[in-house]
């Protein structure tokens, strides 16, 4: 059976606000809205002074969809009822009349942390949208894939321009795919011809209070680490080699596993200081965000690290790892 498109064309709307579904439960909504930093109108009953923050269209997608559709902004406590607002009035505008899966909205508000420690954004743009459109009219999308096809149409679009609601899934997909094999032969390429001349670490890998922490030294580093932690570090390799704020990658490691990836950027010098490093971004797999503990002891490891680079003689070259 053909999966069921949620994305059919906006249609004009009534300017009266509609009513909720018969039998449907919104009360979830009604006890979001206490506890968000929302002004209601004391005029009227709280459920209807709810409906009026929605445009019709937006309360019909709310009363149609699941709540389950809304959990990655309900249970994220740096988003408000303002994003739901935002977020569902962003959907009817680009056509669609149910909400997305949770999976979904759950992989783009997770991306949309430029740093872990920055607030982060429901969908909204044009591009996001048209993803989500062509996932959700296709029917299961592992989010593998989906990451795959959004790395894919952000590192492309300034020169290819972006997807369009005219194309397939499968097809977007396999264009992703062609791409991400062709930055996989060009990194097989360099582990073939030893090519892997990285940077400079004022450190080799070293234990840190019940972790093994590993410079990626290089862009096959960064690959592998990308790939074993679903992100896209590897896109990220010209930060590695700036002349101002350089960045540095490292491993955290549990027990000879992968647990989570550190940077540290360097602050550049002033007032006849040296310039610093510190902790600037840390994600789990998938870019889930780490816990204040985690962030906590790798502050202190950037604080240990920016020592040892100001020791005469620490700063080592990156050395090829088999």
């Amino acid at each position: 059976m053909a999966a069921l498109d949620t994305t059919r064309a906006h249609q004009p709307t009534s300017s009266l606000t509609p009513s909720v579904a018969a039998g449907k439960d919104v009360d979830w909504l009604l006890r979001y809205a206490r506890h968000g930093p929302v002004k209601l109108d004391t005029s009227q009953s709280e459920s209807t002074a709810v409906k009026s923050c929605f445009t019709p269209a937006a309360w019909r997608l709310v009363c149609r969809s699941p709540r389950d559709s809304f959990l990655p902004i309900l249970n994220n406590r740096r988003l408000c009822f303002d994003s739901l607002v935002h977020y569902t009035q962003a959907l009817v505008e680009n056509g669609f009349q149910l909400a997305p899966s949770s999976e979904l909205l759950d992989y783009f508000i997770q991306s949309s942390y430029y740093f872990f420690d920055r607030m982060p954004e429901v969908p909204d743009s044009q591009e996001d949208m048209t993803l989500l459109r062509l996932a959700t009219r296709h029917g299961v999308v592992s989010r593998k894939d989906f990451q795959r096809v959004h790395a894919w149409n952000a590192w492309t679009r300034p020169d290819r321009g972006s997807v369009t609601t005219r194309m397939t899934w499968p097809a977007v997909l396999r264009r992703a795919n062609d791409w991400h094999l062709r930055q996989q032969l060009v990194v097989e390429h360099a582990k073939a011809n030893n090519n892997n001349a990285g940077w400079h670490f004022a450190c080799g890998a070293l234990p840190w209070r019940g972790y093994e922490i590993t410079p990626l030294a290089n862009d096959i580093d960064l690959w592998d680490e990308g790939q074993a932690m679903s992100n896209c570090l590897y896109q990220l390799r010209n930060l590695c080699q700036q002349a101002k704020e350089p960045s540095r990658f490292f491993s955290v490691k549990m027990n000879g596993r992968r647990y989570a990836t550190l940077e540290l950027v360097r602050d550049p010098p002033h007032a006849h200081m040296h310039g610093r490093w510190r902790l600037q971004d840390l994600r789990l797999s998938h870019n889930r965000m780490p816990s204040e503990g985690l962030v906590k002891m790798l502050t202190d490891f950037g604080g240990h690290y920016n020592t040892l680079s100001q020791r005469p003689g620490r700063a080592t070259k990156a050395q090829a790892r088999p």
